[in-house]
């Protein structure tokens, strides 16, 4: 068969361009493997220091300086309740009061006696001057003169004795009300109207609302009321921080079971409330060499103990290592720790799960020293 000369023309070119491809690959070099990017991180810079302060907090209770538990002395029916729970008083009110009807009986029948008493010594003491002057005269003997100054002066005696009686029902009937002895908040009312009470039943609980104390007991060490004065900080349970306090006293003696001594703050008004949990914390300085590190920069290793991962510089960039910490104090987001770090070290802030050492890593942006 005849091969035509477009055939052999077409088949030449197609040899020479596989000839020509099969030259170009085997000629190219191998890529090389991608070398894997530096890790985005966040950095902070380590500065020792010889002390860190240590907070220390202690808890008491806001209490109003004065408090009383109301009864009446004399027992009785109760005839009236004025007040109730969280009523709020002023010194001299009448909380409530005691039925008075038998006393009363009682003083009006002294009185009707004080007056009986009176007309028989005027009529003592005109039978004396009579007598008297008949004696001047001869005509009475001495002994109806003895006679008519002994019952003078006994009807005198009745007199001041039934007088002094009279002034004790009175005040009876004073002790069957009951006042407010300073000004506060009714806190607890026990019996109603109508309630027989024996003498001394409490019946009302009154405490002071102008002025509240907080009692908080602290060990000997941090109760000084003149260390406390630039350091101590008082909260209440809310976290609210209470300003303008005073420190009124410091009672030296140790409690036999907390071995903590008293101490006294007064405070401003409408700070607490009476029965309010009251925090007072007192920074401590301590002396110990480290730094202080976000709390998010520290992880644990296999073994068991502390580390942070360090910056290191050479001339294809930065890469990491992990250096061993032990934690010293633990405040909220930060601690202070101490080991083989320097000062001006760049540690690693955040994403600690995702280096190794001596992984590459490009620093985007830096975080402030949490120091004290």
């Amino acid at each position: 068969m005849q091969i035509s000369r477009k055939h052999l023309i077409g088949g030449a070119i197609t040899l020479c361009l596989g000839i020509l491809i099969t030259v170009r690959l085997g000629a190219s070099p191998q890529t090389e493997e991608t070398a894997p990017k530096p890790l985005p991180v966040k950095t902070v810079t380590a500065h020792l220091q010889d002390t860190y302060q240590v907070r220390r907090s202690f808890t008491g209770r806001a209490i109003a300086r004065r408090e009383s538990h109301l009864s009446f002395e004399l027992g009785g029916t109760l005839k009236s309740v004025a007040v109730d729970f969280g009523s709020t008083v002023q010194k001299g009110d009448v909380l409530a009061s005691l039925d008075t009807s038998r006393l009363e009986a009682q003083l009006n029948q002294m009185l009707a006696e004080q007056e009986e008493i009176a007309a028989t010594l005027r009529l003592a003491e005109r039978t004396l001057s009579r007598t008297q002057e008949t004696f001047k005269r001869g005509h009475t003997s001495a002994q109806r003169l003895d006679e008519a100054e002994a019952n003078m002066i006994s009807l005198q005696a009745q007199e001041r004795r039934l007088a002094a009686a009279v002034n004790a029902v009175r005040i009876d009937l004073g002790k069957h009300t009951l006042t407010a002895p300073y000004d506060g908040v009714i806190t607890s009312r026990t019996a109603d109207e109508g309630s027989v009470l024996a003498a001394g039943t409490p019946l009302l609980q009154i405490v002071e609302a102008s002025v509240i104390e907080a009692h908080i007991g602290m060990p000997a060490d941090f109760a000084s009321a003149s260390a406390l004065a630039d350091q101590v900080k008082l909260y209440t349970a809310s976290r609210q921080q209470i300003t303008d306090f005073k420190i009124k006293s410091v009672v030296p003696t140790l409690s036999g079971q907390t071995r903590t001594m008293l101490v006294t703050f007064e405070l401003p008004a409408g700070a607490a409330k009476h029965g309010e949990l009251i925090h007072a914390v007192i920074d401590d300085t301590l002396q110990s060499t480290g730094a202080w590190l976000p709390l998010r920069a520290v992880s644990s290793d296999v073994r068991g103990l502390w580390r942070v991962y360090k910056v290191f510089e050479d001339e294809k960039g930065h890469y990491v290592r992990f250096e061993n910490i032990q934690i010293i104090y633990t405040d909220k987001e930060r601690v202070f720790v101490t080991g083989t770090i320097s000062d001006g070290d760049i540690i690693i802030s955040n994403g600690m799960d995702r280096l190794a050492p001596r992984q590459r890593v490009r620093i985007v942006s830096s975080d402030p020293s949490p120091q004290d």
